[in-house]
């Protein structure tokens, strides 16, 4: 059963939703914070059925799919055991490349697979490209740069940080800061969350990870958690490419490869992202596990 919460610290009064509920063998407690100062009682029976509802433990992966997942995690484990250092620094420096290209081309830049290494791992600028692109690329990799040095867990505190490095040099006034208008998605009827409950939203996000992180399969979790977060469209722009930064950098986290999602498969990409917007995730899941195995086809060859 659901109950009402009541926190005051000072003059402030925090109203939480409270569930428990049975992960397995144990018992914890799920909470959501829905407001400051008084609610009224219509409201509070609205925001406890809608939280009933986001509680459920559904999987959307199947036994089968799980399996699969852990191979290639063991399988990527073996070669970059087998390749050593060197062969490390060259996954990584082809991999980054790779996410930078297709994450940046996703949203629309023009720059070739060529053109993003060139600026990203040779520091040269084609004649061809803008300034602005040239930017969105080095961001990017500065973004992964950054990923990879972190050790700490997602937070708020990550989540602005990933967006001021992504629009660092191109929006300033913007970069790290939640928006403070409504935004739109050109050619979709898509109704974004008010800008007003942003950071309320985002809290509760990152208490729903806090809450599945050890109940949920990984790959799952990382997925789940980039949906949420589009949904929400925290900021002004920018949402795409750090929805996809913190989806890897959960799976690297915990020891999984990242994901590749290519600018050739982007009309499908976004059709099951549009899905997730409406808390319909089967075809997200299921599109970033096909990726993934077509990331790392690769390995069946050593």
């Amino acid at each position: 059963m659901v109950y009402h919460e009541i926190q005051k610290k000072g003059e402030k009064t925090y109203n939480y939703l409270v569930k428990t509920v049975r992960e397995g063998k144990k018992w914890s407690k799920v909470r959501k914070y829905i407001g400051g100062g008084h609610i009224p009682k219509d409201k509070l029976k609205e925001e406890k059925v809608k939280f009933e509802s986001e509680i459920q433990k559904t999987s959307y992966m199947s036994e089968e799919q799980k399996e699969a997942i852990d191979n290639i995690r063991l399988m990527f484990d073996a070669y970059l055991k087998k390749g050593g250092k060197s062969g490390i620094q060259n996954f990584k420096e082809w991999f980054f490349t790779e996410l930078t290209y297709n994450s940046n081309a996703i949203e629309g830049t023009s720059l070739s697979k060529r053109d993003t290494s060139l600026i990203i791992n040779e520091g040269i600028v084609p004649k061809n490209a803008s300034l602005r692109e040239v930017n969105e690329a080095k961001n990017h990799k500065a973004a992964l740069d950054f990923l990879l040095e972190y050790d700490g867990d997602i937070n708020e505190k990550l989540i602005l940080k990933i967006h001021s490095i992504i629009l660092g040099n191109m929006d300033n006034q913007n970069a790290g800061t939640y928006r403070k208008v409504p935004v739109f998605i050109y050619g979709f009827d898509i109704k974004f969350p008010h800008f007003s409950e942003v950071p309320r939203l985002i809290k509760n996000l990152i208490n729903w990870y806090k809450s599945n992180k050890k109940s949920m399969h990984p790959f799952e979790l990382a997925a789940l958690f980039s949906a949420k977060f589009v949904s929400i469209h925290p900021f002004i722009d920018g949402n795409g490419r750090c929805s996809r930064l913190l989806m890897n950098y959960i799976l690297k986290k915990n020891a999984y490869p990242e994901i590749n999602i290519y600018v050739k498969d982007r009309n499908n990409y976004l059709k099951s992202v549009r899905k997730a917007n409406d808390k319909k995730y089967d075809m997200l899941v299921d599109f970033l596990f096909r990726t993934l195995k077509k990331n790392y086809n690769f390995l069946k060859d050593l």
